[in-house]
């Protein structure tokens, strides 16, 4: 093939290449739109201890002028959170123009690179606990590369009592979204009480086998039912049919949170500006409020972990403002950059732009090869 025609396939399969890694990055998704840095930043308690914390974001370099949705990440359990800046779903999410910050509640870390010892003591998600999200969301909306309207936190497990805690607690804190991941809502839950073997968590029994003042008092800070009513942003929780804790076919945690957050128009308990039990995928109605003997919404099917990705997923959909585009960014203030200079948006929204580019390499590869063939088929009846 020469001249003209070897130069436009070449032209095509340039584009081709070009387009492969942002159409197929991120396990096939058009996810992976921005080159992404992780850094390591120490934020003040507001007791004063330091905690340790970690960024995964677009490169601000690279990025100038631009603004993006942030996340919040809280493990379950007692665990330490920095290292969920290693994980590959929340690196992804970051490659599509998210801000994913990860820190170690006080006292939590074990000393490696990445997961340095927050200053502190360990407050098994309490108050002190809540405090430090609170200073990290505070944190994340003074970032410079931050669209503050635009910051969730999703929690996993028992990490809904510092997220529930936290926001409930400081209901002026700009969270604009929480995504409750099967989080045990009080101490029966926590504690195992109600499917048995009851245990302890951090030295403690439930309430209804110690019902002590100081018990009473300890778990009074960690139950994430007492505090969700408070909370006036947009909660969903994440529930499926076999919880990853307590078992097949148990759901008092997931309806009695879901009831609390719900605001009182709607026959809820809470201040909620929006609820709803699962993803849009589900179809079950927002605002809505359920009894516990029957009635249930959709549950994820199986258990979660039979969906990976579906807490990313989650997250996205509450990112999206107005079923907009998930990721990608907001303009500026003034003085910081312009959209022209903006980079492709991440997600859907950038899908026709690259099927465009698809549809007009193929057309060149099939226009240049149907030229080749003329061409060879004319010159050899002459």
């Amino acid at each position: 093939m020469k001249g003209r025609a070897r130069n436009l396939v070449l032209a095509a399969t340039a584009a081709l290449a070009a387009l492969a890694p942002a159409v197929l990055s991120a396990g096939g998704t058009a996810d992976a739109a921005y080159t992404i840095q992780t850094i390591e930043t120490w934020v003040s308690a507001p007791n004063g201890n330091q905690l340790y914390t970690r960024i995964v974001q677009p490169a601000p370099s690279l990025y100038p002028g631009q603004r993006f949705p942030a996340v919040i990440p809280i493990p379950g359990g007692t665990g330490d959170g920095a290292p969920q800046a290693d994980n590959p779903a929340y690196r992804d999410l970051a490659a599509s123009g998210f801000v994913v910050i990860a820190f170690n509640a006080e006292g939590r870390g074990n000393g490696l690179p990445g997961n340095l010892l927050s200053e502190g003591s360990d407050d098994c998600n309490g108050f002190l606990h809540q405090d430090d999200l609170k200073a990290v969301i505070e944190f994340a909306a003074g970032g410079p590369n931050v669209d503050a309207g635009n910051i969730g936190v999703a929690t996993s497990s028992f990490g809904i009592a510092i997220g529930a805690g936290a926001l409930g607690r400081y209901p002026s804190l700009p969270v604009a979204y929480l995504v409750d991941g099967e989080g045990p809502h009080d101490s029966r839950v926590i504690t195992f009480y109600d499917v048995g073997p009851e245990r302890q968590v951090c030295g403690h029994w439930s309430t209804a086998t110690d019902p002590s003042p100081e018990n009473q008092a300890f778990w009074a800070e960690r139950e994430a039912v007492r505090h969700i009513g408070g909370y006036r942003g947009r909660y969903l929780r994440m529930q499926a049919e076999v919880d990853h804790a307590q078992g097949a076919g148990y759901f008092r945690h997931a309806i009695e949170m879901v009831n609390a957050a719900t605001g009182t128009p709607y026959g809820g308990a809470g201040s909620a500006a929006w609820t709803r039990m699962n993803g849009s995928e589900l179809g079950n109605p927002v605002n809505t409020v359920y009894p516990l003997g029957g009635g249930y919404p959709v549950w994820v099917s199986g258990r979660v972990s039979d969906h990976p990705g579906l807490e990313i997923a989650y997250i996205r959909e509450m990112a999206a403002p107005a079923n907009g585009p998930v990721g990608g960014t907001v303009e500026a203030p003034d003085g910081e950059g312009s959209p022209s200079e903006a980079a492709e948006p991440s997600g859907g929204a950038s899908w026709p732009r690259y099927a465009a580019i698809v549809g007009i390499a193929a057309v060149v590869v099939i226009g240049a090869g149907g030229w080749y063939a003329r061409r060879r088929y004319f010159a050899g009846r002459r």
